[in-house]
């Protein structure tokens, strides 16, 4: 029961923080010879790793002068880049015979150290000294880039609130966002453009910046044509290739486009040395424009056939897996892609640190291919934690094994304890089946869970396969799924004809087309999925059922520093060839609700109630999310949504016959795992017993 284990796995928490106290107060205990000050816990912390990255042994006493005076440059140039462009270091010695002095040290070293030091500790004592950062920044001359584009090179994208570290001045910084600027010029075809600052202030009291950047465009150039030469008797590529990139404004990026489309043109037909020389040729210059001719000159070399492949380093991994994925016959033509497609395939599999290959003899028309493999880790293990508003605090281990059997399957054993569940997973994967681009799995599950009105026990395993839909950037998937289904506690309206333990066998399907930028926090981009589950008795169970889920999501940029995030989901489930449709396991009924649902209800509060406002399970339910949210640094935003949310208990009711809407707001920060969320939702139309709104704590995106 998940009420028993509740006890345990908070004292396993306090265990947990009982060693980490005294780790902490080990590290504390033993303080390093070189030590910082002046920058915070964390930075002083952040600047010792740094300095025992950088400088080893040398941190180590008897401490002499040279790597303390290299210790102070090396935190000075760290704060210079920061923004803070006049810190003073103060070294505080302590010697053998425990005297203690002060050296003021500075980046030109005006004042070195005395020598020989022989000190047995030392601490530089930081004072960073006020920050510099842009108050303004103008821009003359630039026309083919918007300013707001323009000045994001310079203080990133705009912020609501703007904070100082991400404003800061440093001369590196502004080298940097110059050569960002003129890139982009030259990308544009601008190739004579110049950007320089032609203006700049700095107050030395208050760190105010103000620059002018000054910025000479030129004339564009555009390919107006291109032309194809290649040696006597040798293939000639079609115009087809070269078609396209004719009217793009022409930069070395299209130059070197252009040589990687021929080279790969010449690879797939066996030329793996063919040399490809291009020329550009301007036109005068009119109505600021400048047309290119670019002629293409290519040395295809000898026609080259493959030897053998070959493989090297697999100490534990067999031959026989690693060939089915290289998929390359003996005696073809020489092809470089479909060796590095090979190399990419190898990679893939997470066996091998590294993966190469090369070409044995280097010259020659028959040519081996030897794959060289530097195996990595053959296990690993991960610690997980997360929080939600209904689970709170989770928390588990996922252990992890590489290469078994020498076949490069791998498994995996995930174990999640939360304040309302327990859930494991044991995953058996057996990467690219038959050389093929299938990948098999075998899935063995159980999970015990306190939802809001009855507790849901459910184990079995999974078969499937996944495959990749290259043409739709999408991930299909096929299984087959044995599960024992169970509700115990149930205090549903529908108790009395509830199915409370009963197996389900069905067959699944799914794709997932997933185009977001970072799936983590994405701000641009799609996620498109549906899934189909199809439970029948002919397939061994005791149930018939269809389930159909079907969603997406939307996510685009509205200014600078603002973003629109859509999200529609639509669940169904039916009994088509049942004798009674009533007869459906709770488990596969929906109940909304939480941080990831209509979010002014808690998991499960958005279920369909009857009269006496007892919850019963959703046989269908539409969700349709909207989110604005406003950054307000690069980390904290804000967000404002509405949540509307349509059910039915019925299937006649379809697609729904009860209407939810929720409106409110929250504030993020951007974690490396995904934002941390606190929203509050407020419920525009509560039922009877229906909370007026809920507090949501979270990490993750919602949709």
């Amino acid at each position: 029961m998940i009420r028993n284990s509740v006890p345990y796995f908070l004292g396993r928490c306090a265990g947990a923080l009982l060693v980490l106290s005294l780790l902490v107060a080990a590290a504390r205990a033993e303080s390093p010879p070189l030590e910082v000050s002046g920058l915070g816990w964390l930075g002083n912390r952040g600047a010792v790793q740094t300095l025992k990255l950088l400088l080893g042994s040398q941190r180590a006493a008897p401490l002499e002068a040279g790597p303390i005076e290299d210790a102070a440059l090396i935190l000075i140039w760290q704060l210079n880049d920061e923004g803070y462009l006049q810190p003073t270091v103060t070294v505080r010695v302590r010697h053998a015979d425990g005297a203690e002095t002060e050296h003021p040290l500075d980046a030109e070293m005006g004042t070195p150290l005395p020598r020989p030091l022989g000190a047995v500790s030392a601490r530089l004592q930081i004072e960073k000294g006020p920050r510099f950062a842009y108050r303004d920044i103008e821009f003359t001359g630039l026309v083919a880039v918007p300013e707001a584009a323009a000045r994001s090179f310079f203080v990133g994208e705009s912020m609501l609130v703007a904070l100082n570290n991400e404003r800061a001045y440093s001369p590196s910084r502004l080298s940097r966002g110059l050569g960002n600027l003129r890139e982009e010029l030259l990308q544009q075809g601008y190739a004579d453009a110049t950007v320089q600052a032609a203006d700049l202030q700095l107050d030395r009291a208050t760190g105010e910046v103000r620059l002018r950047v000054a910025v000479r465009e030129g004339a564009q150039r555009r390919v107006a044509a291109v032309n194809l030469a290649a040696s006597p008797g040798a293939p000639v590529p079609p115009a087809e290739l070269t078609k396209d990139r004719v009217g793009k404004p022409w930069s070395m990026l299209w130059n070197q486009d252009l040589e990687t489309a021929l080279r790969r043109w010449y690879f797939h037909r066996g030329y793996p040395d063919v040399q490809v020389f291009l020329k550009m040729e301007s036109a005068p210059a009119a109505e600021g424009l400048v047309a290119v001719t670019v002629a293409a000159e290519i040395a295809p070399g000898p026609l080259v056939h493959l030897g053998v492949v070959r493989f090297a380093g697999n100490v534990h991994t067999k031959e026989a897996p690693l060939r089915r994925l290289v998929r390359v016959p003996n005696g073809g033509l020489f092809d470089p892609v479909k060796f590095d497609s090979g190399q990419s395939r190898l990679a893939r599999l997470g066996t091998f640190r590294t993966v190469g290959y090369k070409d044995d003899p280097a010259e020659g028309e028959t040519r081996d291919v030897v794959y060289e493999v530097v195996e990595g880790r053959r296990q690993e293990v991960n610690l997980l934690a997360g929080y939600g508003s209904y689970e709170q605090l989770r928390g588990g281990i996922e252990w992890r094994h590489f290469n078994l059997w020498g076949l490069a399957h791998t498994d995996s054993l995930q174990v999640v304890e939360s304040m309302k569940s327990s859930r494991g997973t044991y995953t058996y994967t057996v990467p690219e089946l038959f050389g093929s681009t299938l990948d098999g799995s075998v899935r063995l599950f159980g999970l015990h869970r306190e939802d809001l009105s009855f507790t849901r026990d459910e184990f079995g395993v999974n078969a499937s396969v996944q495959w990749p839909w290259r043409a739709r950037h999408a991930q299909l998937t096929t299984g087959y799924t044995l599960q024992r289904l169970s509700i115990t506690h149930n205090d549903l309206a529908t108790e009395a004809t509830d199915l409370d333990r009963v197996n389900a066998t069905s067959l699944n399907f799914g794709i997932v087309q997933d185009r977001r930028d970072d799936p983590l926090s994405p701000h641009r981009g799609t996620k498109l999925f549906a899934q189909v589950d199809l439970a029948s008795r002919r397939l061994g169970g005791d149930v018939d059922y269809q389930q159909l889920r079907i969603g997406g999501s939307y996510h685009t940029s509205w200014g600078h520093g603002r973003w629109l995030h859509l999200g529609l989901a639509h669940g169904v489930v039916l009994t088509l060839g049942a004798n009674d449709d009533r007869h459906l396991p709770v488990n596969v009924l929906y109940f909304p609700g939480g941080d990831g649902s209509i979010r002014g209800y808690n998991a499960g509060e958005a279920a369909p109630r009857v009269a006496n406002g007892q919850f019963v399970g959703a046989k269908s339910y539409v969700l349709l999310n909207v989110e604005l949210e406003q950054a307000l640094t690069s980390r904290w935003s804000v967000v404002v949504f509405g949540d509307a949310l349509g059910i039915a208990a019925r299937i006649a009711d379809y697609p729904f016959s009860e209407e939810l809407y929720s409106v409110g707001g929250g504030v993020r920060y951007r974690t490396p795992i995904g934002p941390v969320r606190l929203e509050y939702g407020h419920n525009l139309n509560p039922r009877l017993l229906d909370p007026s709104g809920t507090l949501q704590i979270s990490i993750g995106v919602p949709f």
